[in-house]
């Protein structure tokens, strides 16, 4: 009987091909360049150093060939050899192995458990590590991102928006090209065009306030043409750059009513979460988002219901029947997420425990005990990075002497400033710094989530005090700013105290603030380079 023998001979040109061999598995086992017995009656060193044989013997048991048990230095191929053909089992034996064929095969090995691991066990979709960045939804146009504008039909400006987003390119001026052609193209724009245009100018941050109001009305006018993919990229949008727009906010809401049963769900999940992080407050309207959020998470896998484990909607937007199914369905999900949608659950837990304690009795026994754990484990974050404003506040309180900490965290809450002293009730006060960002663009009235975590703090015990920009930008000298401090941290605060907004200014008042506040915080950071600078030593004799 035939041994069925595979032979890669490496010559001067490499390896040679299989097809250099097209009948190989036809030969008897004396016609091959190394039978059987040769292989027994040859040591393991004979072996030729410059070629890789794999014998393949699937049939060895019942060939009539013996299989050598003793011919190898330590039983390679006997009972409990090493990693050669078994005896009775067939397999393959490898005479040598280089080293980078060794590292790929066991990679291809270590690869291919991943994937069935990560696939039968963790409910997750796999993904080859080379694959980087791919969305679901984009325009597979070839475009050149520096093409000149003004040649730019509307299709086109679409495409080089979504990929310039898409690879992250932050340059300035690009960007502005891009917003001074599409206001000129507003009317010519597809309802599919204007979901790629919004996706991509959320993705970007690009802060224009003269763009977005002259482009928001057109997509509030084009709203009822929109389908999933358009709405959820405007609703996103709107809430990645803070624009505060209430009758858009309630339109939206009324037409993601309208268009349930063909929203996806993924996109329901972005656009509810965009409602709360904008201050929908329509009762009517949150009544029935929430009437229909079951159903539509029902739809979702376990990786799309990670993004509905957010605070400002488990606290602003949902009813108590939402609220539970959030909670006790992400403890059945939650291998599946990330450090990220971990914190996240964390808070919305806690939200749930301080703003609607009758819903966390009604939740089950194992999924409080799984939040208690989680609050008890360590979740990975990055932290956030004091402000230049930060640093300055912190500065004049060390200049009053008052012992602080900077920039901590506090369960799932980010604390600016913290008193070292407690006050007579036993109550620590710590100070919110907020700079604009805490604010909707262009405007002095706070975001919800601000509000949210405003509420919550009070509640769980801190008294809160807010240092504002447009207050601090007020201020031109630390002879004004330090009383301003000491009068700010002093008495005590109810709690559970709401964020009260003040009555709005005007945007060109708000413009003007922000003006002042650039050239104070420029002003401060001439200043600390210039006492760096008096600090050095010099050296020179």
């Amino acid at each position: 009987p035939a041994l069925t023998m595979v032979v890669r001979v490496r010559c001067s040109a490499g390896w040679l091909p299989s097809a250099a061999f097209p009948a190989i598995g036809a030969l008897p086992a004396r016609a091959l360049p190394l039978d059987a017995a040769a292989v027994q009656s040859r040591s393991h060193a004979a072996l030729p150093q410059r070629r890789l044989l794999a014998i393949r013997s699937p049939g060895l048991a019942g060939s009539g060939v013996e299989g050598p048990r003793t011919g190898l230095p330590g039983g390679c191929w006997g009972p409990g050899g090493g990693g050669g053909v078994r005896w009775k089992k067939g397999g393959i034996f490898n005479a040598v192995v280089r080293p980078q064929e060794r590292t790929t095969l066991k990679a291809i090995r270590d690869e291919a458990r991943l994937r069935k691991t990560a696939i039968a066990r963790y409910n997750k979709r796999w993904r080859s590590w080379a694959q980087n960045r791919v969305r679901q939804y984009q325009l597979p146009l070839p475009v050149t991102l520096t093409s000149d504008t003004s040649l730019m039909d509307a299709t086109y400006i679409t495409a080089c928006v979504q990929k310039a987003a898409a690879l992250r390119k932050h340059d300035v001026q690009l960007w502005r090209d891009y917003s001074k052609r599409v206001l000129e193209l507003k009317g010519d724009f597809l309802p599919e065009h204007l979901g790629y245009l919004m996706w991509g100018y959320g993705k970007s941050s690009f802060l224009d306030g003269g763009f977005y109001r002259d482009f928001m009305p057109v997509a509030k006018q084009r709203l009822p043409e929109l389908q999933s993919h358009a709405l959820m990229s405007l609703m996103w949008c709107a809430k990645r750059v803070k624009w505060q727009d209430k009758d858009l906010v309630i339109a939206a809401a009324q037409h993601t009513l309208e268009t349930m049963d063909v929203l996806r769900p993924s996109d329901f999940i972005k656009v509810a979460n965009s409602f709360a992080a904008l201050g929908l407050r329509d009762t009517g309207l949150r009544t029935a988002l929430s009437h229909a959020a079951i159903s539509k998470f029902e739809e979702c896998t376990a990786q799309q219901f990670r993004d509905a484990m957010n605070p400002t909607a488990i606290g602003c937007l949902w009813s108590d029947e939402v609220v539970a199914y959030t909670l006790e369905r992400f403890r059945r999900i939650f291998i599946t997420a990330r450090p990220i949608h971990l914190m996240k659950a964390y808070e919305s837990a806690v939200a749930c425990r301080v703003l609607a304690p009758q819903v966390w009795k009604s939740l089950s026994k194992e999924t409080r005990q799984f939040y208690v754990r989680l609050s008890q484990r360590h979740i990975p974050d990055a932290g956030r990075e004091p402000s230049a404003m930060h640093w300055e506040v912190s500065q004049h309180l060390a200049e009053l002497g008052d012992a602080h900490r900077n920039a901590f965290r506090w369960g799932p809450f980010h604390i600016d400033i913290g008193l070292e002293e407690l006050e007579s009730d036993e109550r620590r006060r710590c100070l919110m710094v907020d700079t604009p960002a805490a604010f909707f663009y262009g405007t002095d009235q706070y975001l919800p989530p601000r509000q949210l975590q405003h509420r919550m703090l009070t509640s769980l015990g801190w008294d809160v005090r807010r240092v504002r920009w447009d207050d601090w930008a007020a201020l031109e000298s630390a002879s004004e700013r330090k009383p301003f401090l000491r009068e700010l941290i002093q008495g005590a605060r109810p709690e559970g105290e709401e964020l009260q907004n003040r009555p709005p200014s005007a945007p060109g008042v708000v413009q003007e603030r922000l003006r002042k506040f650039r050239e104070v915080l420029a002003a401060a950071e001439a200043a600390q380079r210039a006492a760096r600078e008096d600090a050095k030593i010099d050296f020179d004799i």
